[in-house]
């Protein structure tokens, strides 16, 4: 055999090997994609733009860097607040397991990968997928188990297995991640709208107001909260107030009749957040020279929270009159 043919030989020999080399290493299926390490929330965004925009700027993603958050949790050095507000992924605890704190991307937040990284390191959601990050179907990441993990520090989760909500099916992503159009087909709202968006909070409360005899009847329903009224954390609050004008039509101060609800562990007074469903009613003497009788229902982010401040939003204002 001349020179030139054994060099062609070795050549076809060193190039059949090659091709067997990338056939026996090659990744089946998904592998490549499943090996890979997700790390921020920012390598989310290039495939799911939408997603990532409504996430970012929501209360989820600000999390750790409010400034209600820091100044109620004292600047994060109440160490309780760290592990829901810059959490871990939830799979590394498990379902209904507290969550680490973690110590990087403070502008992040609750993240994507609280929610969505597997405890194999892979990407799980709604449904499973072959392409960008493979997700898997995971029924878990569905239920009402995930959101549990953090929001029953304050038994919110507990207050809606107690309603008829639980037992209609109706879960906390109906309400605060309903569905939207996705391309194709449809997904989850991600801005997880709640106690600071004025919309909701109307939607869940009936307030009403009415004349019996020499007697104001001011009533407040959670007729649209799958849990109490307020929920989560404890210096939420909510005040029924009321106020009467005379007949040379002085307006007189404004009285709280009631406030809704969970007091600090070591603060004394009973819970009297309103349950799901429930209706809290106050009746009030009228003064004999009242002609006009106001009724408003504020909620406070904080129960050191005035009229009108940006801790407070006007739910409603009802007017009656009475001469």
């Amino acid at each position: 055999m001349s020179l030139s043919a054994r060099f062609a030989v070795a050549a076809a020999v060193v190039a059949a090997l090659a091709v067997f080399l990338r056939t026996i290493t090659r990744p089946v299926g998904n592998a490549s994609t499943e090996a890979r390490r997700f790390t921020s929330s920012q390598e989310c965004r290039s495939c799911h733009p939408d997603v990532f925009d409504e996430w970012q700027g929501s209360h989820h993603q600000i999390a750790y860097s409010n400034p209600e958050v820091r100044r109620l949790s004292d600047d994060f050095r109440n160490k309780e607040c760290q592990a829901c507000h810059l959490p871990r992924p939830v799979s590394e605890t498990g379902l209904l397991n507290r969550t680490l704190p973690r110590m990087t991307r403070p502008d992040e937040g609750v993240d994507c990968l609280t929610c969505h990284l597997g405890a194999d390191g892979r990407i799980v959601g709604m449904r499973g997928g072959a392409s960008g990050c493979a997700p898997v179907a995971d029924a878990d990441f569905l239920s009402v188990s995930l959101c549990e993990t953090c929001h029953n520090q304050h038994k919110t989760t507990d207050q809606w297995r107690a309603s008829s909500y639980a037992r209609e099916g109706v879960t906390c992503n109906d309400c605060h991640m309903p569905e939207v159009p996705r391309g194709a087909g449809s997904g989850r709202r991600h801005v997880f709208e709640g106690c600071h968006d004025p919309q909701m909070l109307r939607r869940a409360a009936t307030f009403e107001m009415r004349r019996e005899g020499e007697e104001l009847i001011v009533s407040t329903t959670n007729s649209g909260a799958g849990h109490n009224f307020p929920t989560e954390e404890r210096h939420r609050a909510v005040d029924v107030l009321v106020r009467f004008h005379g007949q040379a039509g002085a307006a007189g101060a404004w009285q709280r009749l009631y406030r809704f609800r969970q007091p600090y562990r070591d603060e004394p007074g009973e819970d009297t957040q309103l349950a799901a469903g429930a209706t809290h009613t106050e009746r009030v003497p009228i003064p004999p020279d009242a002609v006009r009788a106001q009724a408003r229902l504020w909620y406070r982010l904080n129960p050191f929270a005035v009229d009108g401040d940006a801790a407070s939003t006007l739910l409603f204002e009802r007017e009656l009159e009475l001469r």
